[in-house]
């Protein structure tokens, strides 16, 4: 039973621990990065901001004192006296004095103060204010001149400001991201280190799973994963210790039968020999007594065959073989020449690289398999696919669905729609233990659909060419 959390389960694919690691730091960096830009931009901005109005409001004010005093002397006009400013900052100067507006630049007119701005001046009240004129961004203070002059108007330009703040922002931004980016890779290489005991442990249970009982964690791997390692060291030792128990309880169950089966056997081959003195009512108890004694003996068989697999004390001796040799070899001894052998020409010049005893027993659980479940063998075929050798076995059944393909290689398993002969059902062993052999010899075994319908089981085994 799988228990999600947070509603994962439901919600699709779920990020790995990995990526929720280096996610979550990434976010954080962000976080930070996004919060420490927005404090220094405000912070700057706000510097900034206040040194040109208080460095526009003196130099305004310095200004308007000098055009008074010029004014009450009488020594120039006023556009005279706007010229001569010449302000050392980029600002543009107007005067209102005797009903008239009078300016130093064609660049701002007196149309383009702001009303509320100029109304406040023309009132005898000082004021500033910042708007955009023609799309650039300006700080405007007004004076009343001393004596009744007039009033001074100062416009000053803010666009280096704003270029300064935009490059800050800019600047902030690529820092922001540079400082993701970090948190991220950060995130990656711990992740890296703090998941690297979980791989150690996912490949030691793989290595377990594959068959490799014996397998262990290292208790140094990590101290803060003392306990987990003891554990799950603590969990393999308990779960060899029970396979072996079971294969040995099997091996022995069968070893135990033998005697009784050989005392069955016998006394059934006397009973044969004698069949033509029993009765119809005997015979037909003999058949049923020989068809399940044999039956017993193969089951007895198979299960000492498995116990030995479970106990790992099954070897495998490898070596380069003549496929097709062996195939007309075992179907001689089978007394099956009416089995068609299909070989093609790349398996023609090469060898199969298998133990011959365990690739006889193979194909003679493939052979029994589609004789007792598949209507009958109804050919086999041998072809060379670039670095392996494919010998398949094909029948004159109904086929096996794709749904129970993977499960008829599991021990005792029954496939619904087989179409079984009549006589001996077999022990559900022989397809678990051609798969169990072929991977001992390093190869593959699955199940198709032939090409003139049935099934076709193929076993691939390495091979070389000769």
């Amino acid at each position: 039973m799988t228990i999600s959390s947070d509603g994962e389960g439901l919600q699709g694919p779920a990020l790995g621990l990995r990526a929720k690691i280096v996610v979550r730091f990434a976010a954080v960096a962000l976080f930070l990065s996004v919060l420490l830009g927005v404090i220094t931009y405000v912070s700057v901005r706000q510097l900034i901001v206040e040194d040109r109005r208080v460095s526009s409001v003196a130099q305004a004010t310095g200004d308007a004192r000098l055009v008074s005093a010029t004014l009450r002397s009488g020594q120039a006009n006023p556009s005279e006296v706007l010229v001569s400013l010449r302000p050392p900052t980029r600002s543009t100067p107007l005067l209102f004095y005797r009903g008239e507006w009078f300016a130093a630049s064609l660049q701002v007119r007196p149309e383009d103060l702001p009303p509320t701005l100029t109304d406040t001046v023309l009132d005898g009240t000082p004021a500033r204010q910042t708007i955009s004129i023609r799309g650039r961004p300006v700080s405007i203070v007004g004076l009343p001149l001393t004596g009744d002059l007039g009033f001074y108007f100062e416009v000053f330009s803010l666009a280096d400001v704003a270029d300064t703040l935009s490059t800050l922002s800019r600047v902030l931004a690529l820092a922001g991201a540079i400082t993701t980016i970090s948190g991220a890779l950060l995130g990656g290489l711990i992740a890296r280190r703090v998941l690297h005991p979980l791989r150690e442990v996912t490949a030691v249970a793989h290595q377990i799973a594959s068959g490799e009982l014996e397998s262990r964690l290292d208790e140094g791997i990590d101290k803060d994963l003392t306990a987990l390692t003891a554990s799950f060291n603590q969990m393999a030792d308990t779960l060899q210790t029970r396979i072996a128990r079971e294969a040995r309880f099997a091996s022995d169950v069968a070893h135990e039968l033998r005697t009784p089966l050989t005392t069955l056997l016998t006394s059934l081959s006397v009973l044969e020999r004698r069949r033509g003195e029993l009765s119809r009512e005997g015979r037909e108890a003999l058949d049923l007594l020989g068809r399940d004694v044999r039956r017993l003996e193969r089951t007895a068989t198979d299960l000492v065959e498995i116990a030995k697999h479970d106990a790992g004390v099954v070897t495998a001796d490898v070596e380069p073989l003549p496929a097709t040799a062996v195939i007309n070899r075992l179907l001689n001894r089978l007394r099956r020449p009416d089995l068609p052998v299909v070989v093609d020409q790349g398996a023609v010049r090469s060898l199969v690289h298998a133990d011959e005893g365990r690739l006889e027993r193979i194909l003679v659980n493939l052979i029994d398999n589609a004789d007792t479940h598949g209507g009958g063998a109804t050919r086999v075929t041998v072809s060379r696919v670039a670095d392996v050798i494919r010998i398949a076995v094909e029948d004159n059944g109904p086929g096996i669905a794709s749904g129970e393909r993977e499960r008829v290689f599991e021990r005792f398993a029954r496939v619904p729609n087989a179409r079984p002969s009549g006589q001996y059902q077999g022990s559900g062993l022989g397809l678990a233990l051609a798969a169990e052999n072929t991977l001992l010899q390093g190869g593959d075994i699955w199940v198709e659909d032939a090409p003139g319908g049935g099934a076709r089981l193929v076993v691939e085994l390495p091979a070389e060419s000769t």
